[in-house]
């Protein structure tokens, strides 16, 4: 034996720089009353349109709007990578059970089954059900009502009134209990006998679906729930149709979030005007002229944003004259002059020597004039703000302390620089752009600068920060430093029409 050499040398190692914040990722996400969809989640997360349809089955609606999302190209030959689903509980629901549907037994091996046994917990009442015999079943709806027998014989409306059939046409097991009401549910492998958890699909499997009972939720909390427990989405919208007060309801959520999501709402001829009157002042909603039944324009907004990769140069697009496989709602010059009166986007139908030319149109947004109002800017903005969220974050993290002096306040400028870098490669920040009389004195008002403007005009941005002490815990008598920093930048406006004069001597 000899004496320990960390007795002279003790080096600890480790990786420096831990993990990096990530960025949000600006896709889609649907909100839906799919019972397949537990409420206890925040959101489920697909790849393809093929994952979606494995999951809610090809002939669902969700399935039908991830092939129209999925499919689609950009000009910058990029496409959606992801879409989210998550929950809208509008009544009260039990908690369920969809059984995974993968290698279930066939009947005859379910009448080898004469001393089945499992476990059911339900809000922390536990039951186990042994003695279950299949011998006598003559169909898997037999063995469904079996299974079912044996739960209603325990105490309590939960289970007295409990339902378990045979989906044919999800192929599985499900379970429905006997009240709708805020209640966990797990499966427990039987203690004596033959265990048949697993052989009924309830204990484990890729497509086994364990959904929560849930209370009836306004839109305010599903939209709260979701965002809170995960961000990761750039727009929304709802599959079932909503009042126009819910609507509301959902773009003052969305007011409220400033400028981190868009929220798409379809219209017909018959609700544009009135529902542009209710919504014009709630910034980062899109109203969307959607006529044609099975085919869903609302979406095309959300594509162009899920397909913008902000990594690559000059990557931001118009969402104007953007195509889509989709049928034109608007082919006259009337009809489309009114439309975007009331600010209502649709796709629309052109033609030039004969040639029909179609491309979603006009790519604006409800709001006040200090909301951005184009989808693109909105959208870059959104875009801007979590990256640098996600940059400080990750400073904030990986650094021992940032100092409230010079040191703390070069370092939070170099990390917004490398974010401001990014900005000018892909195209947010717009380089050259004339400012008017007035947007100069509106940064040298901001700014107390009198050579800001021409930063912004002539390099694109103009950022400054300071150190300042503030009560971040309302009443505690708690002063606490602050690094606050603006920027100022010029946003990426896109071309919508060219004008032109011949003159011919």
């Amino acid at each position: 034996m000899a004496i320990d050499i960390s007795q002279y040398v003790d080096i600890t190692s480790g990786v420096g720089v831990g993990t990096l914040v990530a960025d949000r990722e600006l896709i889609l996400r649907i909100f839906s009353i799919n019972p397949l969809i537990p409420p206890q989640l925040p959101a489920l997360e697909f790849q393809s349109a093929s994952d979606v349809g494995n999951y809610f089955g090809t002939s669902s609606q969700e399935y039908a709007r991830a092939l129209f999302y999925f499919g689609w190209v950009s000009k910058n030959i990029t496409r959606p990578k992801k879409i989210s689903f998550a929950r809208w509980v509008n009544t009260d629901v039990a908690p369920a059970i969809y059984g995974n549907n993968i290698a279930l037994p066939t009947l005859t091996q379910w009448q080898a089954i004469t001393n089945g046994s499992f476990g059911l917990t339900i809000s922390g009442t536990a039951h186990t059900f042994t003695g279950l015999d299949f011998s006598g079943a003559s169909s898997l709806s037999d063995v469904a009502s079996i299974i079912q027998a044996a739960i209603n014989l325990e105490t309590g409306t939960m289970w007295t009134s409990a339902i378990v059939l045979y989906n044919s046409t999800r192929g599985s097991f499900d379970f429905v209990g006997g009240s709708a009401i805020a209640a966990t549910i797990s499966v427990q492998e039987g203690s004596t006998g033959t265990h048949i958890a697993a052989t009924m699909g309830w204990l484990a499997g890729v497509n086994l679906i364990i959904a929560y009972g849930a209370i009836e939720q306004t839109i305010t909390q599903a939209l709260d729930s979701s965002s809170n427990a995960s961000n990761n989405f750039g727009s929304f919208i709802f599959i079932p149709s909503l009042t126009l007060d819910e609507i509301t309801e959902a773009s003052a959520w969305n007011t409220n979030q400033n400028i981190l999501y868009q929220y798409y709402v379809p219209v017909d001829m018959s609700t544009y005007s009135s529902y542009s009157a209710a919504l014009i002042n709630y910034s980062g909603v899109g109203l969307i002229l959607s006529l044609t039944s099975g085919e869903y324009p609302e979406q095309a907004p959300s594509m162009i944003m899920a397909a913008t990769d902000y990594t690559q140069p000059n990557s931001v697009q118009n969402y104007m004259f953007q195509q889509f496989n989709l049928t034109p709602s608007v082919t006259d010059t009337t009809t489309s002059r009114a439309l975007d009166l009331a600010r209502i986007n649709y796709y629309g139908q052109t033609q030039q020597a004969g040639q029909l030319l179609s491309f979603f149109q006009r790519g604006v947004l409800m709001g006040l004039p200090s909301s951005p109002l184009d989808m693109n800017v909105y959208a870059n903005e959104q875009w801007l703000k979590d990256a640098a969220t996600s940059a400080f974050m990750t400073l904030l993290l990986i650094l021992t302390k940032v100092s409230a002096n010079t040191q703390g306040r070069g370092q939070v400028l170099s990390i917004l620089q490398s974010v401001i870098n990014l900005a000018l490669l892909n195209g947010t920040i717009s380089v050259g752009k004339t400012l008017s009389t007035f947007q100069q004195l509106y940064i040298t008002e901001l700014s107390n600068d009198s050579k800001a403007w021409y930063q912004v005009q002539n390099i694109g941005y103009w950022v400054n920060c300071v150190i300042k002490q503030e009560e971040l815990v309302p009443n505690s008598g708690v002063l606490e430093y602050v690094l606050a920093y603006t920027l100022i930048y010029s946003k990426d406006d896109d071309i919508r029409k060219i004008a032109g004069t011949h003159v011919l001597i």
